[in-house]
């Protein structure tokens, strides 16, 4: 089933506007490609250009990470959603520019030492939280203010890492919905203020998850505001694609969401240009 008839694009021919999409795309390349990444003003410049990105639209940045998981390495991929995901709670709780840029290029060198979690065998010993503290440390432009504040940027690291693995299909498992990935995150956090602000930053259904309403209609999570996140109706209650998608706002009373949806819950190709406009066009 296929939603372009439904969700109007944009013409060819125009200049080519913004694009988170295409930024993270252009990232994610850089890591796949012949530049050295473990040199750090190369991590540093991906760095900046993934964070330039979030500048952009937190929103479809989180979109990205669910949405766009396919193409190059599953490494490469990997360490940009693990980028996105620790950049956009290390903001939330307003890390200092130096250091937010030291805790992005770090999980960006998650590339290139293949030390990501495969959601099998998280570390979570002394010497695995040593080693991404570690990988913090050798990937920082400016020194770190003390020890307490790098265990929390690393313990943060450690969080996002596991959060997008979860996530993430592999070839013994199915990818795990946003909220039971989150849920499994933040059972094994020893931090409250970190707890906190992941789940308040990510959510339990961040934008591109998709959702059965209490309705029982099927849309797509847009933008986030709190608990009352914007849906995108694409299905009725029967199942039937909407002519015209509806935008619905989750209230808790009228609007409801029932529970989140895999890929393979919904015979529906999800077109994000068509959902989130320019700022996710390739």
């Amino acid at each position: 089933m296929d939603l372009h008839d439904s969700l109007t694009g944009h013409g060819e021919g125009a200049p080519q506007p913004p694009s988170v999409l295409r930024a993270l795309n252009a990232v994610q390349a850089r890591l796949d490609g012949p530049a050295v990444v473990h040199d750090d003003s190369h991590l540093r410049a991906t760095a900046r250009t993934l964070l330039g990105a979030l500048d952009l639209s937190p929103d479809v940045a989180l979109a990205c990470v669910l949405r766009n998981q396919i193409g190059g390495s599953y490494a490469a991929r990997h360490s940009v959603e693990t980028a996105v995901i620790a950049a956009l709670v290390a903001r939330a709780l307003h890390m200092r520019p130096a250091h937010l840029l030291s805790l992005t290029a770090a999980a960006l060198a998650l590339h290139a030492t293949g030390r990501h979690d495969d959601s099998r065998d998280t570390p979570r010993t002394a010497a695995g939280n040593g080693w991404f503290t570690a990988l913090l440390q050798d990937h920082s432009p400016d020194p770190l203010p003390d020890d307490t504040d790098i265990e929390a940027a690393a313990h943060l690291l450690r969080m996002a890492d596991r959060y997008c693995a979860g996530i993430s299909a592999r070839n013994y498992r199915r990818s795990l919905l946003p909220d039971d990935a989150l849920r499994r995150v933040l059972a094994d956090s020893p931090d409250p203020v970190l707890t906190e602000a992941f789940e308040r930053e990510i959510g339990h259904y961040p934008p591109g998850t998709l959702v059965r309403l209490a309705s029982a209609e099927t849309g797509i999570v847009v933008h986030r505001d709190g608990a009352r996140p914007e849906i995108l109706c694409l299905l009725d209650a029967q199942g039937i694609v909407l002519a015209v998608p509806q935008p619905r706002q989750v209230d808790g009373n009228g609007c409801s969401i029932a529970a989140a949806l895999g890929e393979d819950d919904v015979a529906l190709r999800v077109p994000m240009k068509g959902v989130w406009g320019p700022l996710a066009s390739l």
